[in-house]
Formats: structure tokens, C-alpha cells, sequence
């Protein structure tokens, strides 16, 4: 994406594309996963005992791995969408987009085959670039009869220009040209915000169902208490339904035009915070009394919100910060290799050291622990944010 859109007026409705699929997964996700789940207890005239696929002791894989059609239906949308990588996309690497690229040669090939319509004379054609190539115009009616058409001449201003040399290539190594400070901090930044998010994505899935605790020895200014909201799995679900519903309409309606406003740094800045507040507020949401339900939900739904209000600014910047910071389009490639190397690692360290924090916390009496340890590295997080600039993707400041 970053190589397809050159013009950085573009980039952020560009890059919204990337949290705005992540919060449709958030909604359709758990839904699917929840719908395949156990097939045989959720489906039995389908695939259960008697049934017509079944057969008289039903499906006997999915008896053994009842959670098996999930995952295979997430297979499936992976080789989909590898498929679509080597059949699809062209490569945008400026050492390598001249060269012969046989995925896509063999795409186009399935494209045609799977689209033919016996109208081969219809649709549009190559417009010839040659000027020796061009046809005569056609003669007016009002034209004399005996005047003769030349060939077109080719115009010497109008000659094919010679192709654009490709870039010569630095002496020093795509890895050794990328440590310099500025995309140092920015993919530190980076990779705490990958940490802070993934584990707030995997424990807010731990912490909603965990059994409801009464809490009543707890007095202020003491920070000791235990338990969850205790909601159902339905609710748990809904509850995850409103961090993409509340997302989608601030990525559509409120994101594009408050970036162009701010810009893509400051913008960062300013909604980051939103999540710092949510991870210290959500502990505290385990001490409300369960009755009525209409106050859990209203404080939970402000929660929720505020850190989707923060991850949608948050993911969209720290992705263009990351392009921009490249030192020349040759090391794009790398700066965005490393950014999801370490990202990835954040996003296997946070949920492992979370999860672990949080059963600590919870049969140690202190489950915010976890939630305010989180505030603190998106505090850190956040003071990174005015240590770095915004590149040019050359090296300079934007």
C-alpha cells in the first residue's frame, strides 16, 4: 500500500483501510467462531446421530475435534488470501517490478478464463503509443474526394522519453541503513503499541466472563480486590460486537477528517491517551454491583470505546510514522519487515505475560495490577511519540 500510493495527502484513508478490516474481523469473527464451534451440540439434525450427513453415529471427526470446523474454516481464508497475494497483487518493489512475475501471468490467465464471454471484439483495447502506428483519419464527408490522407509524422517533441534508471543501490546494507535514531524510536514505538493492544484484546476476553466477586471488605484507598463482570459467553460476544460497531462509524465519519485536521503525528498524540484511561478505568468496573445491569453496560460501553477511539488513531499512525521513516524507498521493504517482526513479538508477548499477570491478580487479590501495568507502557508509549518526526520516506522531515 505504501508503494502503491505516492502522494501523502492519500496515505491515512489509505492506511485506515487496515483497522477498519480489523474491527469487521472483530464482529464477524467471534460469530463465526462461536456458530462452528461444537457442530454436533449445535447442529444435530445436520450432523448428528441420525442425521443425513451423519449417518447413524454422526460425524465422527467432529465428534472427536468439536472445535476443528473453526479452524478449518480459518485455513480456508488463509490460503484464499494467499492465493489472492500470488495470483493478484503485483509486485511494487522498484528492484524487482520489471522482472517477469509468473503469479501474475498465471492469474491473469484463471482472470480470463473465468470471465470469458464469447464478446472478444468488445471492450477496450490498447491505444497505440507509436505514432508510425496511428491510422489515417477518416475522410468528411464534406472533404474534396481526390485529397490524399498522409501517414501521421512524428512529432520530435512528442518522441518516447528513455525509461527512468532504476535507483543505484547504497553501499551499505538495506539492515544497517535503517538504524538511525528517528526509525529506531518509531518502530520502538511500534512495537510497545502492539504489546499494550494485543493484550488488551486477549484479557478483555478472560476478564468479562471471570466469575463476579462482591468485593465487600474492599475500602478505599486500597487497590485490592478480585474478580470479574461475570458475563455470560453471549454477552461476551455482544460485548465484542461493540468494539467494531463503535469503531467502524469513527473510522468512516470521524478519523479522515480529524487526521486531516491534526496530521498524523499529532493526531497519535492526542488520542493514545484515550487508552491509558481505559486500561486504569476497566479494573474498577469489577466493583459496580451487578444490578442494574443498564450501569455495567453503559461504563463498560465508555471503556470500550475509549480505547477503540485510541487504537483506531493509534494503528492507523504508528503504519504511516513506520513508511514514512524509511531513509529511501530501497529500504521500504526492510523498515516494514522489521516493524512486523517486532510487532509480532509484541503481539506473542503481550497476551502470554498478560494472561499470566491477570490469574495472578485475580487469585492474588489484585486484578488491576495487570490493566495498570499496561497504562504504564502506553504511557510510555506515548512519551516516545515527542522523541520522533514525521519522515519524508527520503530521509527528511516530512
Amino acid at each position: 500500500m505504501s508503494e502503491i500510493i505516492k502522494e501523502k495527502r492519500y496515505q491515512s484513508r489509505a492506511f485506515l483501510l487496515l483497522p477498519m478490516c480489523f474491527n469487521i474481523g472483530v464482529v464477524i469473527g467471534p460469530i463465526l467462531g462461536g456458530f462452528l464451534a461444537d457442530p454436533i451440540s449445535s447442529f444435530p439434525q445436520v450432523f448428528g446421530p441420525g442425521s443425513n450427513l451423519g449417518g447413524k453415529d454422526g460425524v465422527r471427526w467432529m465428534t472427536a475435534y468439536p472445535y476443528a470446523l473453526p479452524n478449518l474454516f480459518s485455513g480456508i481464508f488463509i490460503l484464499i488470501s494467499a492465493m489472492s497475494v500470488v495470483f493478484g497483487l503485483d509486485e511494487t518493489h522498484e528492484a524487482l517490478r520489471h522482472k517477469p512475475d509468473y503469479g501474475r501471468k498465471i492469474g491473469g490467465i484463471i482472470t480470463r478464463f473465468v470471465c470469458r464471454s464469447g464478446h472478444d471484439t468488445e471492450g477496450y483495447a490498447v491505444v497505440a503509443t507509436d505514432e508510425t502506428e496511428m491510422q489515417p483519419t477518416p475522410i468528411t464527408p464534406s472533404a474534396p474526394s481526390q485529397h490524399v490522407f498522409p501517414r501521421s509524422v512524428p512529432d520530435p517533441e512528442r518522441q518516447t522519453l528513455p525509461p527512468t534508471p532504476l535507483p543505484t543501490p547504497s553501499l551499505k546494507s538495506p539492515f544497517r541503513r535503517i538504524l538511525t535514531r528517528n526509525v529506531l524510536l518509531t518502530l520502538t514505538a511500534h512495537h510497545l503499541l502492539a504489546l499494550h493492544v494485543s493484550a488488551f484484546n486477549a484479557l478483555i476476553f478472560l476478564l468479562l466472563p471471570a466469575p463476579y466477586s462482591p468485593n465487600t471488605a474492599h475500602h478505599f484507598p486500597s487497590l485490592h480486590w478480585t474478580g470479574g463482570l461475570g458475563l455470560t459467553q453471549e454477552k461476551v460476544g455482544l460485548a465484542m460486537a461493540i468494539l467494531g460497531i463503535i469503531g467502524l462509524p469513527l473510522q468512516i465519519l470521524l478519523y479522515p477528517p480529524l487526521n486531516t485536521k491534526l496530521g498524523t503525528l499529532p493526531g497519535y498524540r492526542t488520542f493514545l491517551p484515550f487508552s491509558i484511561l481505559a486500561y486504569i478505568a476497566l479494573p474498577f468496573l469489577v466493583l459496580l454491583p451487578e444490578q442494574p445491569a443498564w450501569r455495567v453496560w453503559m461504563f463498560l460501553s465508555l471503556v470500550l470505546g475509549s480505547q477503540v477511539l485510541s487504537r483506531t488513531f493509534a494503528l492507523t499512525g504508528t503504519v504511516i510514522l513506520v513508511n514514512n521513516s524509511a531513509p529511501g524507498p530501497e529500504v521500504l521493504g526492510t523498515v516494514h519487515g522489521v516493524a512486523q517482526s517486532v510487532s509480532s513479538a509484541a503481539r506473542m508477548l503481550g497476551p502470554t505475560v498478560g494472561g499470566w499477570l491477570l490469574g495472578w491478580g485475580l487469585k492474588g487479590n489484585f486484578v488491576g495490577g495487570v490493566w495498570w501495568g499496561m497504562a504504564g507502557i502506553a504511557g510510555v508509549n506515548w512519551g516516545l511519540l515527542w522523541l520522533i518526526w514525521e519522515g519524508d520516506g527520503l530521509g527528511g522531515k516530512a
